[in-house]
């Protein structure tokens, strides 16, 4: 009986996302080399998967700078698959990080029950240059987006990983399934 054909998603997977060798290419990730190259870090697993998910989605939303490396360099100790992890970072871009910088404000003041508007008017006034505006704004506005990227950070995480289980699950399903009506 032949060997059913690899489903077409996982070969695009399999092609896109980085190797061992491309990841060592980098001169940071040189010192962690012999980490990496543990076999075990780049398998597509049940568990390795979610993990990367969870850990590049967490690293890219709390660090909007380096976060590839740095998830590179935690998937070690989690046993995270390396290359999910540092392409689940890549949802911070220029294009999202005023979205989810915006929504991080919103969160934090609803949960620090701040329902002031952003600035308030007749402290700004005080301050004449355009510079000690923006100061003033990111002096009151600080708290607020530090504990809203936290909360993104955590529940992007967490859904993440929630939802590469389920998808990991769906998927072997629909592989046995096949497998079983092939048989039949």
């Amino acid at each position: 009986m032949p060997e059913p054909a690899p489903e077409p998603r996982m070969n695009w997977l399999k092609r896109h996302i980085p190797t061992r060798q491309s990841i060592h290419e980098y001169r940071l990730l040189r010192p962690f080399a012999p980490h990496l190259s543990q076999p075990a870090l780049w398998r597509l697993t049940r568990r390795s998967v979610p993990r990367g998910v969870a850990l590049g989605l967490f690293v890219g939303v709390i660090i909007p700078f380096m976060h590839t490396f740095i998830a590179a360099i935690l998937a070690i100790p989690l046993r995270a698959n390396v290359a999910i992890a540092a392409a689940c970072t890549l949802v911070i871009n220029p294009l999202t990080i005023p979205f989810i910088y915006y929504s991080a404000y919103r969160i934090g003041s609803w949960e620090l029950h701040h329902d002031a508007p952003l600035v308030n008017q007749a402290a700004a006034e005080r301050f004449s240059s355009e510079l000690s505006r923006l100061l003033f704004w990111i002096h009151e506005a600080s708290g607020p987006i530090a504990l809203g990227v936290l909360s993104i950070a955590v529940a992007s995480a967490l859904i993440g990983y929630l939802g590469a289980s389920v998808i990991w699950a769906s998927w072997l399903k629909s592989k046995f399934r096949r497998r079983r009506q092939e048989r039949a």
